[in-house]
This record gives C-alpha cells, structure tokens and sequence, in this order.
C-alpha cells in the first residue's frame, strides 16, 4: 500500500516472521527502533517486510519506500535463528527487483540480527533466572487438540498456495488473497461435497517457476502465477472441473501410470 507521506531519505526494513514471542513482535521491534533513532534525532523511517506465510513481501516495501521519497534503505535479516538459505538467494533476488523495477534507490543487505546477539548469555540468565516461579507443566490440563479437530471437513479439493521465501518474494501474499477472494462468490467451493479447503504451505521447490499452486488430489501444479491465472484456476479447474492446460506447469501422471521420462 503506498504510504500517503514523504519518508526521510534514509530506511531500515526489518525483514523477518510476523515475531519472535509474543513480547517481541517484529511491529513492536520497529517500533522501538523507530524510537531509538527519534531520540538521537536521526531521521530514518523503519518499515517491517516477511519473509514467509504472510505480507507484505519485501519488494512491495521497498517500491512503497522509494515511492514515497527514500533514497537509501538498509534489510536487516530479523528472524531468529536466520535462515541460512537468505545469502544466497536474496541479493540477486533484490538485485532483480531493482533492474525490473527500475529503482534508482540505494538498497543494502546487513547480515542477520542473530549475528548481533549474544545468544548463549541470554540462554544463561533464563537458565539462572527464578525457575521455581514457573508452574510445573502437570499443573495444566492434558489436551493434544480440540474435539472437532479429529473430524475430516467434507471437501473434493485441496490448494497448496507455496507462500515460502522466493515465493512470497514474488507476490505469492497478493495472490492468496486473489484466490480466496474469487471463491467467496461461489458457493460450491465453500460447502458441500465440491468444497475446496485452502491451504499455504512453505517451499514447494521448483521456485523459479514461483509463485506455485498445486491442486490435488488432481496432481496438477500451476506456476508462474498471475492475478488473472488465478480467476481462471478458480473458474475453470476448481468450479468447471476443468484443468487450466494453458497455466499449467507439471501435471501428475495417475498412480497406476508410470512417470514420463
């Protein structure tokens, strides 16, 4: 969403999960950056972006950044532990935004926030801390789950969405939301025997062909997404029982066939 005032020419993105606890939301982190950099009188416009699940991604931030007046921003990797995969992926990831994009908008990588902590201190002074105050775990109740959650729900379909790193990197978010949306108004799709029961999952591998959706128990994989693909998945395969040959990227032979070579 662009931001509807001018942003100082200097950024920092926090660039993580939606939290690290409950006390250490990566809003609330921003937040206290944010005031950190007030008190020194530094102008700077913190911003947070996830890496994964839900958005926004990293590249709407930085487009609604430089939109917005920024000429320099700085992602600090903020989840905990980092995954180790980022410093691969990530510079040439935004290396492409920047030339696709066009954005003349400095942009830097600092290394994880992990690197920055002293890990097996904090460890220590939880470990160290008044532990007698904690309640012995058999004071709770057992439960391994709610009572409706033993119950299969009536459904005909299943939509991974792969809303991991690369993905969610490409607008993955954006299109979830597209999907669900274009399903509201049918009504098949949300009860009964032709229901379709939604789900985002983390990496589905083939991410250059990102973002992914795989329908099953169809064995059909739809990549490269687009907000039109979408309405055509939705109109043809999942209400029409129809494939959408023209988006489709792999298909799954049935089990009796062997694969294709």
């Amino acid at each position: 969403m662009t931001s509807s005032h001018p942003v100082p020419p200097r950024a920092i993105v926090l660039y993580g999960r939606a939290s690290f606890d409950h006390g250490q939301a990566l809003k609330a982190l921003a937040a206290a950056l944010a005031d950190l950099h007030a008190a020194r009188g530094a102008a700077v416009t913190v911003r947070t972006a996830h890496a994964d699940l839900s958005g926004p991604a990293l590249p709407a931030v930085l487009a609604d950044l430089e939109q917005g007046g920024a000429t320099e921003a700085l992602v600090i990797p903020s989840m905990v532990p980092a995954d180790p995969s980022l410093s691969a992926w990530l510079p040439g990831a935004l290396s492409h935004w920047a030339g696709a994009s066009g954005a003349r908008m400095t942009v830097r990588l600092a290394p994880p926030v992990e690197s920055a902590l002293d890990l097996p201190a904090a460890l220590d002074r939880i470990a160290a801390g008044p532990v007698d105050t904690l309640a012995d775990v058999r004071e709770t109740e057992p439960s391994l789950g709610k009572p409706g959650w033993s119950a299969i729900p009536e459904h005909g379909r299943q939509v991974f969405v792969c809303v991991g790193a690369r993905c969610l990197h490409r607008g993955a978010d954006a299109l979830y939301q597209r999907l669900r949306d274009a399903m509201k108004g049918q009504r098949a799709l949300n009860a009964g025997p032709r229901r379709v029961l939604c789900a985002r999952t983390s990496c589905l591998y083939p991410c250059n062909r990102g973002p992914l959706l795989v329908v099953q128990p169809d064995g059909v994989w739809y990549g490269d997404l687009t907000p039109e693909r979408i309405d055509r998945i939705v109109l043809g395969h999942l209400l029409a029982g129809r494939p959408s040959m023209e988006d489709v990227l792999h298909r799954n032979p049935p089990p009796e066939e062997p694969a294709m070579g």
